[in-house]
């Protein structure tokens, strides 16, 4: 609208106040009037009370005592006396503010300072306060995801009718409260089985560790045994060598002192005597003679064939009872690591067999397909998993 329809307008209807104040208004004298109005009186209100007036509308949650002095319960810093007084000195204070300066900016300048500013400060205090007093009597805030998760850490101690009134309240979809479920069963199982099966990795590094120095130690022993043994074959062939050396040496001079008997022999045999014209020895004694030395020669031989096969006898048997010093030796080792490894392997057996004889994980699954179903039930939606 123009200011010529305005004053066209209110000479129509002869009414002049009319005029003036849609004048003033279309102009926006109206605000600016308003406006300085708000500001004298907010000078006014500074001027007078001062800014203790608005350090009072703290202090009362400072300090409530200001407003009745009672004891305070043990477990809160407001009595419910307090709460109840600090809200009428709120009250108080909206109204004083609004006869300063106006219903509207009264109460805007406590209840929304009170609601926008104080709201996070107040909340672990006056706040947290009136919720505890409340709570005892109607706390009703239901649970999360995170009471499922909790839940199904410690599933295998809980009942199942527990479990299902716990989390029917829960405002997650019964499928999203089995996700929470499974989540923290899977934790509860990683705690139970992690430490088992770092027993049994331990153990079978133990084993691999210790069986390993044994079979070093044990290829030390086999080796220095063989040692033994061949310093021992080689003190054993020169004792033979000895022992052989010395018969033959024996034999020999018996057969060249027989060798020497025979040459004699022949010698005064073919030898003929000057006198008589006959041989130095006639052939009877040259032939018995003869005998006499083959079978002297015939008794070395047998002393020679003797002496070789208690030689050959000698070296069968050392051999033989060598063979079983190796073989005893290799048998005290593999059975010693038979016993070993059978010892290890029973333990490892053992802990695998109490690790896969455990009912946890089949108990914890049961129990969550029935809470699932119990839920399921409840909210008659949901999937079918059976």
């Amino acid at each position: 609208m123009s200011l010529a329809s305005i004053i066209s307008s209110g000479l129509k209807t002869q009414k002049l106040p009319v005029i003036f104040e849609e004048i003033a208004d279309f102009l926006g004298a109206k605000d600016v009037t308003e406006a300085m109005s708000r500001y004298l009186r907010l000078q006014i209100l500074k001027a007078t009370v001062g800014e203790k007036w608005l350090r009072d509308v703290f202090s009362v949650f400072e300090n409530p005592d200001l407003l009745v002095s009672l004891p305070k319960p043990k477990a809160l810093p407001y009595h419910p006396k307090h709460i109840s007084e600090i809200f009428f000195a709120t009250l108080q204070k909206t109204i004083e503010s609004s006869a300063y300066l106006g219903e509207e900016i009264g109460s805007e300048c406590i209840s929304e300072m009170l609601s926008e500013g104080l709201s996070s400060a107040l909340e672990s205090n006056y706040n947290a306060s009136l919720q505890t007093i409340l709570n005892v009597w109607k706390g009703s805030l239901p649970p999360d995801l995170s009471v499922a998760q909790a839940l199904g850490m410690r599933l295998d101690r809980v009942e199942t009718k527990y479990a299902t009134s716990i989390l029917a309240p829960t405002s997650a979809l019964p499928y999203t409260i089995l996700e929470a479920l499974i989540q923290g069963s899977y934790n509860r199982l990683s705690q139970l089985y992690t430490p088992l099966d770092q027993n049994v990795i331990s153990t079978i590094q133990i084993k691999n560790t210790y069986l390993t120095a044994h079979l070093t130690a044990l290829g030390e022993y086999i080796t220095s045994v063989i040692n033994d043994l061949i310093f021992d074959v080689q003190y054993f062939t020169e004792r033979l060598e000895n022992y052989v050396n010395t018969a033959l040496t024996v034999i020999l001079e018996r057969l060249t002192a027989r060798l020497d008997d025979l040459e004699a022999v022949e010698s005064r045999h073919n030898t003929t005597d000057p006198t008589t014209g006959a041989p130095l020895l006639d052939d009877e004694t040259y032939a018995s003679m003869l005998a006499e030395i083959y079978a002297d020669v015939q008794a070395l031989q047998n002393t020679f064939n003797q002496i070789k096969t208690e030689v050959d006898n000698l070296i069968s048997d050392y051999f033989s009872n060598l063979d079983n010093v190796l073989n005893d030796c290799v048998t005290l080792v593999i059975n010693y690591l038979n016993l070993y490894e059978s010892n290890i392997n029973t333990l490892i057996n053992n802990e695998v067999s109490a690790i896969n004889g455990l009912t946890i994980p089949s108990d914890i699954k049961s129990k969550i397909a029935e809470i699932y179903e119990r839920i399921r039930a409840y909210r008659g939606c949901g999937f079918d998993y059976s």
